[in-house]
C-alpha cells in the first residue's frame, strides 16, 4: 500500500452539530455563520446518518473520496452547500454497509457529482432487502434506497465486491469484508437483523457487508475511517493492519455501534483494545454512544477528539 502526504475528511452527515466544540490543532470547526446562528433558516443539520467527504493528497495530486451518503435528503446537500463543498471533485463514492443512515440519500450525491460512470463501493450484500424484529416479536422492512438500475442512471458504476479495493493512487483502501475474530465483538443482538437471499429472510447479525476505509499517512501509520463499524472496531484495526502491510494506527474515525444496552458488557474491553492500539487520534462518531465515548475520553483524553457536523479533521 503507497502512502499519502496527508488526509483531510470533513464531517458532512452525523448525529451530533454544535457551535462550541473546543478548539483543536488537527481539527478545523464550522464557524457560527454556517453553523445558523445568524441565519436560523438554514443551519447545518444533524441526524441520525453519517457521511464523510475525504480528501487524500499525494505527488500525483488530490483524491477524494465520498464515504456513505446519510439518511434524509436535506442533510447532505444542505450541509454540503453550507460547508462550500464541491461534490463535483468525488472520484468514488463507498458506501460502509447497506442500512439507509448511510446510504438513503445516494442518488442525491450522485445527482450533486454530476458524473457518468462514477464507481460506487460496496459489498454485494449492501444491495438485499433487510428486515428489524424487535424484542416484542413485531418487525418492519427496511425502505430500500440502494438498487442497481437507478442508480446507474444516475450515473453509477456499481461496483459489487468483498474483497479490497484500492483507490487514491493505491494510497486509499476499501477494506472488503471483515473477518471477525475478536471473541467479544459478536454484532448486533441476536434474532434482530435479516437478510433476504434465496427467495427468503434470513438471520444475519452480523452485517457482514460493513467495510472500512483505509489511508496509510506517510511516516504515521494507518488512518481509519467506519461508518457503523458493526464488523468490531477491533476486529477493523486489526484486519487494516493485516491487508495493509502497516502495522501503525495514526488515527480511528468514525461510528464504533458502542451505543444501547446490549454493548454495555463490551465498552470496558473495546477502550482497553483500543488504548493498547495506541492511536494518535480517535474520533469516536455516529453511533459510539455517550458512554463508550466518555469512557474513551477518560482512557486517553490526550488522543480524544470530539466530532461533529462541520468538522474538518486535517492529519
Amino acid at each position: 500500500m503507497k502512502s499519502a502526504d496527508w488526509v483531510q475528511m470533513t464531517t458532512l452527515v452525523d448525529n451530533f452539530v454544535s457551535p462550541l466544540l473546543r478548539p483543536h490543532e488537527s481539527a478545523q470547526r464550522a464557524v457560527a455563520e454556517v453553523l445558523g446562528l445568524n441565519s436560523p433558516r438554514n443551519p447545518l443539520v444533524a441526524e441520525f446518518g453519517w457521511s464523510t467527504l475525504v480528501k487524500v493528497g499525494r505527488n500525483d495530486g488530490v483524491h477524494t473520496i465520498l464515504y456513505d451518503t446519510g439518511l434524509g435528503k436535506q442533510a447532505l446537500v444542505q450541509n454540503s452547500r453550507l460547508l462550500n463543498v464541491d461534490l463535483k471533485s468525488v472520484e468514488a463514492i463507498v458506501l460502509s454497509h447497506g442500512h439507509p443512515d448511510h446510504t438513503a440519500s445516494t442518488q442525491e450525491a450522485l445527482a450533486g457529482i454530476d458524473r457518468d460512470e462514477l464507481p460506487v463501493i460496496m459489498h454485494p450484500w449492501a444491495l438485499l432487502e433487510r428486515k428489524t424484529v424487535r424484542a416484542d416479536g413485531t418487525s418492519s422492512v427496511y425502505p430500500r434506497y440502494l438498487d442497481e438500475k437507478p442508480l446507474h442512471d444516475a450515473g453509477a458504476r456499481v461496483e459489487k465486491t468483498k474483497g479490497t479495493t484500492p483507490l487514491a493512487s493505491e494510497s486509499a483502501l476499501v477494506s472488503g469484508e471483515i473477518p471477525r475474530v475478536t471473541p467479544f465483538e459478536k454484532g448486533l443482538p441476536p434474532s434482530t437483523q435479516f437478510l433476504r437471499y434465496d427467495g427468503e429472510f434470513r438471520h444475519e447479525p452480523l452485517i457482514l457487508d460493513d467495510q472500512a476505509l483505509i489511508v496509510n499517512l506517510k511516516d504515521k501509520g494507518l488512518v481509519i475511517l467506519t461508518g457503523c463499524g458493526h464488523s468490531g472496531i477491533i476486529n477493523t484495526v486489526n484486519y487494516a493492519k493485516r491487508i495493509s502491510g502497516v502495522d501503525r494506527v495514526y488515527a480511528i474515525i468514525g461510528g464504533f455501534h458502542l451505543d444501547g444496552s446490549y454493548f454495555d458488557p463490551i465498552i470496558d474491553l473495546t477502550v482497553e483494545s483500543l488504548k493498547e492500539v495506541s492511536p494518535r487520534y480517535v474520533v469516536p462518531s455516529h453511533c459510539t454512544g455517550l458512554r463508550a465515548s466518555s469512557k474513551m475520553l477518560a482512557a486517553m483524553p490526550s488522543s480524544y477528539i470530539e466530532n461533529s457536523v462541520g468538522t474538518t479533521l486535517r492529519f
